[in-house]
């Protein structure tokens, strides 16, 4: 499946230039969306007998807008963690109660190639939820997700309302007894009222508040939550980069007696470190590679196939990896080389005294296959390495 695939009939382009991160669009079912969702109340049933599914972080039960105390549902065995009962579960079922099933991607294949695509697409940490609702029972009151949130209905029906105002770029959730009270005074009018049936696609960008309920009968809906990095991610990786230099460490002056101008021109120094540091080459390729690192699709195994290793040694050639202000480089005898985002690979295979081809994807799965090879060529041609054939 392709993001076209997901987004259709919108167009791809449409849905870049008008809605991601701007508006809200209610997408209508095609018909390989309406046949073959990735949950289906089959599958949800079958997912009770997997233990594993349903310990007190990967879900919780809702009735009349509170969470359900888990002493009510969870049971002890011998050995294992607490999990819920599937008959304890059932009986709050019965009563209107909405059941929430978090990182489903973790559980079905489906889900998870969807999670994946997503993921891949916007350079962003994806996580499906599963949401159950019956007899017109609202789980959630109106509230804003401080993530991208596509709702693919599977089964049944679910009315949406989207308001019309909107928090600007988000990072937290509000909290405390006011909270609920703030959120319906700033939620503003109904913009969109919606009801999504089988194979339609809802996206909400962050932000909107909005709530949803279940029609009169039974609604079971996934929602992904696509989260890119925000500006947060520079503050934490200039800290971790300025504390490298002895400038960032060294005491402040004390502005209380002394020239508060002694102190300005302290700080004005490090603001120019700082902004040197923000436009850096190193700067630019630590945030790709985090990028990178939420976009790793999941590995498909051939089993009983296996596949052949491709081995190789070190040498007694010298070389390390050094990071400058302009990016990682290779260090060799004679001359140094640009890695770009291969350093961790390159910092790796050169403190091993053995390695596959094969183990260097693994240990680094969110570097593509072909750069890992192209990095593995450039370490033969430099001699840093050698195929082997070890005795296993």
């Amino acid at each position: 499946m392709t993001l076209t695939d997901f987004l259709a009939p919108l167009t791809e382009a449409t849905f870049r230039d008008r809605h991601w991160d701007r508006h809200p669009v209610h997408v209508p079912a095609t018909p390989a969306r309406q046949s073959a969702p990735p949950l289906d109340w089959t599958t949800l049933n079958a997912l009770f007998s997997q233990r594993t599914a349903w310990t007190p972080d990967r879900f919780k039960l809702m009735l009349n807008g509170r969470a359900v105390d888990p002493a009510h549902y969870l049971v002890d065995a011998p050995g294992k963690p607490q999990a819920g009962d599937p008959a304890r579960i059932e009986q709050f079922l019965a009563m209107g109660a909405s059941l929430v099933l978090d990182h489903v991607e973790d559980l079905l294949p489906a889900v998870r190639a969807t999670a994946d695509l997503l993921a891949q697409e916007f350079a962003a940490l994806v996580g499906a939820n599963c949401y159950a609702s019956f007899r017109g029972v609202q789980a959630f009151a109106s509230h804003y997700d401080t993530h991208e949130v596509f709702a693919l209905q599977c089964a049944g029906e679910k009315r949406w309302r989207i308001y019309a105002h909107r928090a600007e770029a988000p990072l937290d959730v509000p909290d405390g007894d006011g909270a609920q009270a703030w959120i319906d005074a700033a939620k503003g009018p109904v913009l969109l009222d919606i009801v999504t049936r089988p194979g339609d696609l809802l996206y909400i960008p962050r932000g909107y508040f909005h709530d949803a309920i279940a029609t009169d009968g039974d609604s079971l809906h996934l929602t992904f939550g696509v989260a890119p990095f925000s500006g947060r991610l520079l503050l934490e990786l200039l800290q971790d980069a300025a504390l490298a230099d002895p400038a960032f460490r060294a005491w402040l002056p004390d502005a209380r007696t002394a020239d508060p101008a002694v102190l300005g021109a302290h700080l004005a120094l490090l603001g120019e470190k700082l902004a040197r540091l923000a436009t850096s080459a190193a700067l630019s390729d630590s945030i790709r590679l985090r990028q990178r690192k939420l976009a790793v699709p999941a590995h498909h195994l051939g089993l009983p196939a296996r596949p052949a290793l491709d081995f190789y040694a070190r040498t007694g050639q010298a070389a390390r990896v050094e990071q400058t202000e302009s990016g990682h480089l290779l260090v060799l005898s004679a001359r140094h080389e640009p890695l770009g985002l291969l350093a961790d690979a390159a910092a790796w295979m050169l403190a091993r005294p053995a390695f596959s081809a094969q183990e260097v994807r693994a240990q680094f799965p969110h570097h593509p296959a072909a750069e890992i090879d192209a990095l593995i060529a450039q370490f033969r041609s430099e001699r840093l390495v050698e195929p082997y054939r070890p005795r296993i």
